[in-house]
C-alpha cells in the first residue's frame, strides 16, 4: 500500500465499475469494487471483488484506475484512466453459493492489456487475507463498532482526482452474531445505488477500546462487503433488496431507510477456489 495513514490509503483500494447492458460505452450501471490479492501455493492473483448483481447482465465493463509510472510504487495525481472491455473477455468468478452475492473480476489480463496495448500502467495496491479480522480482533469487537464504507454512491466520484466517497456508520447488529442466520451483519450507514460492492472497514487511528481496556495504536480490518439495502414501501413494508446499479433515475414509491446488508469478509476467500488457471 501507499505510505501514510491508513485513512489516506483507502482512496486507492477501490475502483469504480461502470457497466453497459449493450455493446456500447453508453454506461447504464455503476457499482464499486475493491482490489484484493488471492494466494494459493505461493502464487498470487489480483482480482477486483464486487457483487454478482453489479456485473451480471453486463455486456461491456469499464474500470477507472489510478495510473503509475514508477513500477507501481506511487500513483500519479489526476483523474486516472478508464479501460473498457467485453465482459466475456476477462474471467469473472462467482461465489459458489448462489445466496452469497460476491463476484470478482480478474485484473491480470486487464493490467497486461493496459501496459502492452495502451502504453500505461494501472496502479494496483490490493487488500489481502491479512487485512481480514483475526479471531482475537473479532472477540474484542463490541455490539456497536464504528465503521467506514468506501465506494461510489449513485456513481459519484471525485473525477478530477479519481477518489471514492468515504462514509461513516455503525454496526447495527453484533458482528459475532450471524444476522438472520447468514454470515452477514447489518450496518447503519447511508446506502444508495452505486454502493454495491463497497468494502466495509473497522479503522481506528490513535486509540480504540476493547471490552477490557483502551488501547493506544491503530486497528484496521476489512470486515464486510455491502450488497443490499432496506427500503420501505408505500404500504409501510420493510423490504431488503440488492442495492441498485442503474445510473438512470427510476421512479419508485419507496424510500431508503439506510440499513445496509453486509456479507462478512471471511466469505471473500471462498472465491480463491473459483479462479481459473492458477
Amino acid at each position: 500500500m501507499t505510505n501514510g495513514r491508513i485513512s489516506d490509503q483507502l482512496r486507492y483500494m477501490t475502483v469504480r465499475i461502470l457497466t453497459s447492458s449493450n455493446q456500447t460505452t453508453d454506461w447504464t450501471g455503476a457499482g464499486t469494487g475493491f482490489l484484493y490479492y488471492f494466494t494459493k501455493d505461493e502464487k498470487t492473483a489480483p482480482l477486483l471483488v464486487t457483487n454478482k448483481h453489479v456485473v451480471d447482465g453486463a455486456a461491456i465493463i469499464g474500470l477507472n484506475f489510478h495510473v503509475t509510472s514508477d513500477n507501481n510504487e506511487t500513483p500519479l495525481p489526476g483523474s486516472g484512466r478508464l479501460i473498457s472491455f467485453a465482459a466475456n473477455q476477462v474471467p469473472i468468478v462467482h461465489h459458489p453459493d448462489p445466496n452469497v452475492d460476491l463476484a470478482a473480476i480478474a485484473i491480470a489480463p486487464i493490467h497486461e492489456h493496459a501496459i502492452n496495448k495502451e502504453g500505461w500502467q494501472p496502479f494496483i495496491k490490493c487488500l489481502d487475507k491479512t487485512h481480514l479480522p483475526t479471531a482475537q480482533m473479532m472477540a474484542d469487537f463490541g455490539s456497536l463498532e464504528d465503521i467506514v464504507m468506501v465506494g461510489y454512491p449513485t456513481g459519484i466520484v471525485d473525477a478530477v482526482n479519481n477518489f471514492p466517497i468515504v462514509r461513516r456508520g455503525i454496526t447495527s447488529t453484533p458482528y459475532m452474531a450471524d444476522y438472520q442466520g447468514k454470515q452477514e451483519f447489518l450496518a447503519d450507514i447511508p446506502v444508495y445505488g452505486g454502493s454495491s460492492g463497497s468494502p466495509i472497514f473497522v479503522i481506528n487511528e490513535g486509540s480504540y477500546s476493547t471490552a477490557n481496556a483502551l488501547v493506544m495504536g491503530t486497528r484496521f480490518a476489512l470486515i464486510g462487503v455491502l450488497y443490499a439495502g432496506h427500503t420501505e414501501t408505500i404500504k409501510g413494508q420493510i423490504v431488503a433488496e440488492p442495492v441498485p446499479t442503474n445510473l438512470t433515475p427510476v421512479a419508485k414509491v419507496t424510500h431508503i431507510i439506510n440499513l445496509g446488508l453486509c456479507i462478512k469478509s471471511a466469505l471473500i476467500e471462498d472465491l480463491a477456489a473459483q479462479i481459473p488457471g492458477w
